[in-house]
């Protein structure tokens, strides 16, 4: 392979020749994967941080995320589920759109890119259809309290009645 190879000096690091042997394209995927990485890792660990430095209370996610459109309430964490699915799918039809185009199928390429823009469009519109309910009101639920205890909240997200 490429790694057991003996590279001078001058040929490294002369310039018309990648470091390492290794070509534009896969150093380029390793920046973006790392970058990626760091930069959701931070999130990751703000989003924990601010979560257990904080004494106020935060929702219980399978009652928060409890609603699937035209169904109504009563479906825990199912809606999140197949956004997930979702965009998988998506993705998956992005890689066979690729695919395709490395072996120049152009009506491969067209109907994998329109089964992914098809995707795209409901993982958005679920997104927006999720945050609208969030956010514009459905019923909150129930919280858990520093003491453990749980409290039922009346009332809409934002306009809190009472606790």
């Amino acid at each position: 392979g490429h790694a057991t190879k003996q590279i001078d000096a001058k040929t490294l690091w002369g310039g018309k020749m990648s470091p390492f042997s290794t070509s534009y394209g896969k150093l380029m995927m390793w920046f973006f994967l790392v970058s990626d990485a760091l930069t959701f890792g931070g999130l990751l660990m703000a989003y924990g941080f601010t979560r257990h430095a904080t004494d106020q209370a935060w929702p219980i996610g399978e009652e928060t995320f409890n609603s699937l459109p035209f169904l109504g309430h009563g479906y825990p964490l199912i809606y999140v589920a197949l956004m997930t699915f979702i965009l998988i799918v998506s993705s998956v039809t992005m890689v066979l759109a690729v695919e395709a185009g490395h072996r120049m199928d152009r009506r491969g390429v067209t109907k994998w890119m329109i089964a992914t823009i098809i995707g795209g469009f409901f993982f958005v519109g679920s997104q927006a259809w999720e945050w609208y309910h969030f956010i514009h009101g459905s019923e909150f639920g129930k919280v858990e309290l520093v003491d453990g205890s749980q409290a039922i909240v009346k009332g809409h997200f934002g306009e809190i009645e009472n606790f």
